[in-house]
């Protein structure tokens, strides 16, 4: 008796959320169809979904920039670019926030340079932007 009552009324299409397909009867994720079906059955209600449903289905991926903690971009939210008017400054060098050793003064403009062999890290070379005192570290 519940089939007749589900063929004489009109059948809703699973509920799509992205890129993924939902039972529109009990709202159970449905998977994806297998090559040789035509509909997908849901495993929670047993209703019947074709497997059409998933043809033509964009598929969107978005990562926040926190999602995937690393040290490198730690070290990186530690350096900027100084900026004139919204546009990179040319000729400049970027600026680590690290401590002076000689006044204390925290900004230091940076250069790298490659001056060993190539399996061997690169130089950095600092310098105050407040005193001007220079030091250079190997990588």
């Amino acid at each position: 008796m519940s089939g007749i009552a589900s063929s004489s009324r009109p059948q809703s299409k699973a509920q799509r959320i992205g890129s993924l397909l939902f039972c529109p009867v009990c709202g159970t994720l449905l998977d994806l169809p297998a090559d040789d079906k035509d509909d997908i059955e849901c495993h929670q209600c047993g209703r019947s979904e074709p497997a059409s449903s998933y043809e033509n289905n964009p598929t969107k991926t978005y990562s926040s920039p926190n999602a995937f903690p690393s040290q490198l971009r730690a070290k990186r939210a530690l350096v900027q670019n100084t900026q004139t008017g919204g546009e990179a400054a040319k000729d400049r060098d970027p600026i680590a926030q690290e401590k002076c050793q000689k006044c204390g003064h925290i900004g230091l403009s940076y250069k790298e340079m490659q001056l060993r062999s190539a399996d061997e890290g690169s130089t950095i070379f600092y310098k105050c932007m407040s005193c001007g005192d220079q030091t250079s570290t190997n990588n």
